[in-house]
C-alpha cells in the first residue's frame, strides 16, 4: 500500500511540475492546461478512495463515480467535443447523466447496513422520540415554586 501512494504522489508532483511549466511558456496551450488539473483531480480523488478504503477497509461507490464523471470530463476535454463523432457525444452525455443520476439520487450508502462502529446506518436518520421528563429548566411536577 505504500507503493501506491508513493507512485501516486510521484505522478502527481509530475504533473504538477508540468502544469508549472506549461502555465510559465510564452504560447499556453489551454487544452493541455486545463488536462493537467482535471489529471490532478483525479489523482486526487484516487488518493481520497486510497485513504478511505485504508480507514475503513470499505470502497466508497460514490467516491468512485465521481472519480468516473471527472476521468470522463478529462478525456472529452482531451480529446475536444468538436472532433467527436455525434454519437460518441450522446453516448457519453448519458453516461454522464447516468453518473450524475446516480450520484444525486442513488442511495450509494448502504442504509440498514451495519456500519464499521456497529451502528447501523439508518440509525441515524431515523426519528428519535422526545424525551418523558420535562425539558431541561422547565419545572417539573416534583418542583414547587
Amino acid at each position: 500500500m505504500l507503493c501506491i501512494g508513493l507512485t501516486l504522489f510521484g505522478l502527481m508532483v509530475r504533473s504538477l511540475a508540468r502544469l508549472v511549466r506549461e502555465t510559465f511558456k510564452p504560447d499556453i496551450d489551454f487544452r493541455g492546461v486545463i488536462a493537467e488539473v482535471l489529471f490532478m483531480l483525479v489523482m486526487v480523488e484516487v488518493v481520497r478512495l486510497l485513504v478511505i478504503y485504508l480507514q475503513e477497509h470499505r470502497v466508497a461507490v460514490d467516491f468512485m463515480v465521481e472519480l468516473g464523471i471527472v476521468a470522463t470530463l478529462r478525456e472529452i476535454v482531451l480529446r475536444g467535443v468538436t472532433e467527436l463523432p455525434w454519437q460518441e457525444v450522446i453516448a457519453v452525455t448519458l453516461f454522464i447523466v447516468a453518473l450524475g443520476g446516480l450520484l444525486r439520487f442513488g442511495d450509494l450508502r448502504s442504509i440498514g447496513l451495519p456500519a464499521p462502529d456497529g451502528h447501523c446506518a439508518s440509525d441515524a436518520m431515523a426519528p428519535t422520540e422526545p424525551p418523558t421528563g420535562s425539558p431541561v429548566g422547565a419545572p417539573g411536577p416534583d418542583d414547587s415554586a
